[in-house]
């Protein structure tokens, strides 16, 4: 029997739990599920009899080796900052690895220990990183071995709420990480457009967004992400003239979140004093300058918006100017904000969320300039069996049966850059309904002339 330790039970497990649970008898796997709610974990177990729910502290080393050293595979659902801690203990007990997020330096280093030990430690096998880096190179791979040569890479993902859920002003709602969303972009975004190294700094990131269109859908809006430029390499393309990745957020996010990081209630490097003591208006309070006008007008002037206009209505919608305690104390800005918006932009049950990757590749063959257009967009099946869950446990899942059944066989700290991993992932992906649609088109110029 071998046993699999599932660390985490978030928004992002119940798939991956499912999954493994569904072919736990076949492949004779002991499926064991630690989390600070253990009652979440029953549920999402299900009473299965080869599921055990137990309790798991990742901050507690003892109870983080406790369950460890009994695995025989360990995914990591863990917060990104825990995976390493996770693998190290892993490392000393000869476990497999897999997680669904990016790998720190910490587990990066960990190559030539894993690999001499005969242990794969798989990252980045979730949606994104994960679904959209296997999508990507399927299709590089695909346009090389026809003789293009790939120009210009941008790849798009968003983690959205589905627009029949879609009921607020801001057209978002927590469907993951909330934490991770309110600093998101905070150290800028770097990427190569036409050979030239563009940086973006974070209070000029969600100014000007970009329009991308998914074919069949609708527009969404996108900002770049923190760091292209070491996955040109990562890629293959390490002299591509144009390499972007982006996120994708509803049309009038961006520009309203914007407003968010000018008045500066998304940093977290800082703590308010007594916040414990404040309203949400008294804090806002402190980041204006004292006025005449109202708070509400003063708010809208200092940010150059027009009093009373959509933007303006968006702000006062989150009840950043109302009366409502802080109970966060000594919390940092982007904490006190996160304990707000967490009751305004909650996703409910009855919501739907859902999942979009957009990937665009221009490549040159026979002298003649093309497109190859790939996309995604898959909806959640209910509360539990969310888009995220899918789209960030399947793979997962997917990549621990192919470790544990001796599919992959590779070693040491690796990624879905391979097609030992990327295309089997794929294809079973489809076959669970997770699939891209795809085309090529020939194309006059590139839309990166200009």
């Amino acid at each position: 029997m071998k046993n699999v330790l599932i660390c985490g039970a978030g928004m992002s497990a119940t798939d991956l739990i499912s999954y493994m649970l569904k072919h736990a008898e076949e492949y004779d796997w002991q499926v064991t599920v630690g989390d600070i709610l253990v009652e979440t974990v029953k549920k999402k177990i299900g009473g299965h009899p080869r599921g055990r729910a137990v309790y798991f502290d990742c901050y507690d080393a003892e109870i983080m080796e406790r369950y460890i050293k009994d695995a025989d595979i360990v995914i990591s659902l863990l917060p990104p900052g825990m995976h390493a801690a996770a693998a190290k203990i892993a490392l000393q007990y000869n476990a497999h690895v897999v997680t669904a997020s990016y790998a720190s330096e910490e587990m990066i280093a960990m190559h030539e220990a894993a690999a001499e030990k005969g242990l794969t430690f798989l990252n980045e096998l979730g949606a994104d990183p994960g679904i959209d880096h296997m999508n990507g190179m399927r299709s590089i791979n695909y346009i090389k071995k026809k003789g293009g040569e790939p120009v210009a890479f941008t790849s798009y993902c968003g983690s959205l709420v589905a627009p029949e859920s879609n009921d607020n002003p801001w057209g978002y709602k927590f469907t993951w990480s909330p934490m991770n969303v309110i600093t998101a972009g905070s150290a800028g975004a770097c990427y190569y457009r036409n050979s030239n190294f563009r940086c973006i700094p974070y209070h000029r990131l969600f100014a000007n967004p970009k329009i991308i269109a998914v074919p069949g859908f609708r527009e969404f809006e996108a900002y770049e992400n923190r760091d292209s430029v070491a996955y040109r390499k990562k890629y293959g393309l390490d002299d591509i003239p144009t390499f972007i990745r982006a996120t994708l957020r509803h049309p009038g996010f961006c520009e309203a979140w914007n407003l968010l990081i000018q008045l500066g209630v998304t940093a977290n490097n800082y703590h308010i004093e007594g916040s414990e003591h404040m309203t949400y208006r008294q804090w806002i309070a402190t980041y204006l300058p004292d006025t005449a006008e109202s708070l509400e007008n003063t708010l809208a002037d200092f940010l150059h918006i027009e009093r009373g206009g959509v933007l303006h209505q968006q702000l006062l919608w989150t009840e950043l100017l109302s009366d409502r305690p802080i109970t966060r104390v000594h919390g940092t800005p982007a904490e006190i904000l996160l304990d707000l918006l967490l009751d305004k932009l909650k996703f409910n049950p009855g919501d739907t969320d859902m999942l979009v990757f957009y990937e665009r590749i221009e490549y040159k063959l026979n002298g003649e300039l093309f497109e190859h257009v790939s996309y995604l967009v898959t909806k959640g099946i209910d509360h539990w069996h969310t888009a995220i869950s899918r789209t960030v446990g399947l793979p997962a899942a997917i990549s621990a049966k192919m470790i544990l059944t001796g599919k992959i066989k590779s070693r040491g700290v690796l990624f879905p850059w391979a097609s030992e991993v990327y295309d089997p992932v794929l294809d079973e992906l489809e076959e669970l309904g997770i699939a891209y649609t795809s085309y090529d088109n020939k194309i006059a110029h590139s839309q990166y002339d200009s």
